[in-house]
Parts: structure tokens; sequence; C-alpha cells
């Protein structure tokens, strides 16, 4: 008996250098593989969540508007800002906080998560709009992934304070440079501007209530372009 134990012991092989290295090899490839693809995953979630928070806030705006005679919300009426007065509709804040947002950790919405329309949703002293008077509700951006918590699509692209911009404008040919050199607060926004926050896209709250997620490309081409004469039928499309 002993002598066949010896006997196997003499016979059992070790792992060699070289099969160890070939073994971590290709765990790394596959590592460099699925990596990225649980990266997009993780991304696809969080653009899923952040369409879900804006279906849910078109949904409270248009209960806003039932209850106030078709009229918007306004997006600071000097003492509230648009998600404060949207809140008892939604029941939650949660949902005003973008998942990719750089800012999704801030303690206010204003930072960095959703801007509101400022030419349908009016600002201060302005007169929102009704319902009634756009010409296509459904095709009118209201509340969208932003630098801050209200937007002016005719000027955003190029002559707003820095953290007020279209999300991956700088992929469609925009210019991130103010933003790079005029937010040291912000740093994040940088990212935000350079590649947008999902996939190179945007995603929307239309002003009849529905929610869908579009190219930044097309965002930023029709900023550059429309005039603040009729912003208030700003279509996307």
């Amino acid at each position: 008996m002993r002598r066949r134990n010896n006997h196997l012991k003499s016979t059992t092989k070790g792992v060699t250098l070289i099969e160890l290295l070939v073994v971590i090899a290709i765990i790394a490839i596959l590592a460099a593989i699925l990596f990225p693809v649980f990266a997009r995953a993780r991304e696809n979630a969080r653009r899923a969540s952040c369409l879900s928070n804006l279906k849910q806030i078109g949904l409270s705006v248009m209960m806003y508007v039932q209850d106030y005679d078709e009229m918007y919300p306004k997006t600071y009426d000097g003492t509230s800002y648009w998600w404060t007065t949207l809140q008892p509709y939604t029941k939650s804040e949660q949902v005003f906080y973008c998942p990719s947002s750089p800012f999704s950790g801030a303690s206010s919405p204003t930072n960095g998560n959703y801007g509101a329309n400022r030419y349908v949703m009016a600002y201060s002293t302005g007169n929102s709009i009704k319902m009634a008077s756009l010409e296509s509700a459904a095709n009118i951006y209201l509340i969208m992934d932003y630098g801050t918590y209200m937007t002016y699509p005719s000027t955003a692209v190029t002559s707003k304070a820095a953290w007020e911009y279209l999300p991956g404008m700088g992929d469609v040919g925009g210019n991130c440079a103010t933003v790079e050199s005029s937010t040291p607060s912000r740093p994040d926004n940088v990212t935000d501007c350079h590649s947008g926050r999902h996939f190179g896209g945007v995603n929307i709250a239309f002003a009849d209530g529905h929610a869908k997620w579009l190219k930044s490309s097309i965002l930023y081409h029709e900023a550059a372009t429309r005039s603040a004469t009729n912003l208030s039928n700003w279509d996307p499309h």
C-alpha cells in the first residue's frame, strides 16, 4: 500500500507557469469583452429608469393642467420651482432625479437633472401657455435631460451659462469649451456635454404628457436654428 501511494504521488503533475498564464489571459480577454456589455446593460437600465421618471412627470403635468384650466405650471413662480409644484401629483421627489446625471446625488433637482421649457412653462412673472393654444402638444418638448432646471432652446447651445446646455451637444458639433472653462464647481457637466446622457440621446417628456428618447443631434440642430419668436411650438422631430 505504501508503495502504491508513493507511486501515485510521484505521477501527479502540477500546473505549469505557461498554463497558468494562458488561463489568466483567457480570463482577461473575457473580462474585456464582457465589462462593456455589463456597462451598457447598466446604462440601459438607467435610461429606462429616467424615461419612467419623465413619463411620471409628464402625467403629473397633465393632472396639473386639468386642475388649472389647461395652464401649464411655471418653471419658477418666485417661491417654488416646477418640481415642487408637481410633487403633490407625483407623490415622490425621487422621480425628479435622473439616475445617469452627474448630479444624481445632489440635494436639489436644480443640479443637472431635468429642465423645463420656459417658453411653455413661464419663468417668474411671465405667463405660462394654455395647452389648447399649442399647435401640437404631442410634438413640443416640455421637460428633458438638461444641465439645469430651465431650458432656452434657441440659445442654449452657444450663448447661455455654461451649465445650461443640451446633453451630447459636443458629439454633434457643439462647443463645450464654455462648459470646460466656466464650471469648476460642476466638472461632470463636461462629460455630459461631450458625450450625452443616454447613448448620445436625451429623454424628453412632451407637452401632451408622453415621453420618449431622441438623439442629441436632433435637439442640437433644432435648438441652433429655431428663433425665439416661435419657441412655444418648438418641435424636435
